[in-house]
C-alpha cells in the first residue's frame, strides 16, 4: 500500500488531507512538528510527503529532505496561500501545490495530480480522458493576457494542463477549447487548484454553461478508454 506523511497542525486540513488520501487507498501519517517528521522520513519509507507552509520550519524540512536518500521517489507536496512566492517554494524541491482554502473536493481533484507520480493510478468518480486538446486560457492576474496551452487530461470536473512560459497565477481561468469532432467552442471559468515545477496545473470547473456541460459529459463517454492518440487523431482540423 502507499504511504504518505502530512506535517500539519491544524485539524481541519489533517482531516481533509487524510481522507481524500484515504479515498485514493493511500495511507495517511500525521505529525504535528518539523523535527518529528524529518526523523519518520529519514527512518521510513513514504510515496508522498505533504508540508503545510504554515509550519515555521517547513521549508527546511522539504530542503533536508531532499538530501535523504529514502525520500528520493517520494511526491513533495506543499500546501500554500494563493499569495504564496511560487518561485521559492519550487525552490525547496517541492513538486506539487496545493491551494488554500483547502476543501475535501478541491483536494481530492488536486491530488489527482500526485497519482501519475507515485506508483500507481487511482481513479474516483466521473471518466477521464488523457488527451493534448490545444486551449486558451487567461487570467485577471496574469500580465501576459491569453496563453496557449494543452488539455493533458479532461474529466466533467477539471482538467490538467500542460503550459510553457512560467507558472500560472493562483485563482480563477477563463479556458476556451473545443472537443474532438466539435467545433463548438466551449467557454468556461476554472480555479487553479495545484501546479509542478514542470509546467503543469490542475484546474476545476466553477462555471460551465449547461449546453458545453452536456457536451462534455456525453464525450468523456464516448472516449472512454481512448488512447491520446485516438483523440487526437479526431481533433484534427480543429484549431484552437
Amino acid at each position: 500500500m502507499l504511504r504518505s506523511i502530512l506535517l500539519s497542525r491544524d485539524e481541519s486540513t489533517v482531516r481533509i488531507i487524510t481522507r481524500a488520501f484515504k479515498d485514493l487507498e493511500v495511507e495517511a501519517h500525521h505529525c504535528p512538528d518539523a523535527s518529528r517528521a524529518l526523523s519518520e522520513v529519514s527512518a521510513n519509507r513514504y510515496d508522498a510527503i505533504v508540508v503545510d507552509d504554515e509550519i515555521e520550519d517547513a521549508h527546511i524540512m522539504l530542503e533536508k529532505v531532499l538530501e535523504l536518500p529514502s525520500c528520493s521517489k517520494s511526491v513533495r507536496i506543499a500546501l500554500a496561500q494563493p499569495t504564496a512566492k511560487m518561485h521559492a517554494i519550487f525552490k525547496t524541491g517541492t513538486q506539487i501545490i496545493l491551494y488554500k482554502p483547502l476543501s475535501a473536493e478541491r483536494v481530492r481533484h488536486g491530488l489527482r495530480a500526485v497519482r501519475n507520480l507515485m506508483a500507481r493510478e487511482r481513479r474516483r468518480g466521473a471518466s477521464r480522458v488523457h488527451t493534448m486538446l490545444p486551449a486558451r486560457m487567461s487570467s485577471r492576474n496574469a500580465k501576459g493576457g491569453v496563453r496557449q496551452v494543452f488539455i493533458a487530461d479532461l474529466s466533467d470536473s477539471g482538467a490538467a494542463l500542460s503550459y510553457e512560459n512560467g507558472p500560472v497565477p493562483p485563482g480563477n481561468v477563463s479556458l476556451e477549447f473545443s472537443l474532438p469532432g466539435n467545433p463548438e467552442r466551449v467557454h468556461c471559468t476554472a480555479e487553479l487548484v495545484w501546479q509542478d515545477n514542470e509546467g503543469s496545473a490542475g484546474v476545476r470547473f466553477v462555471d460551465m454553461p449547461t449546453y458545453a456541460r452536456k457536451q462534455l459529459s456525453e464525450w468523456l463517454k464516448e472516449n472512454a478508454g481512448s488512447t491520446s492518440a485516438e483523440v487526437m487523431a479526431k481533433h484534427a482540423g480543429n484549431p484552437a
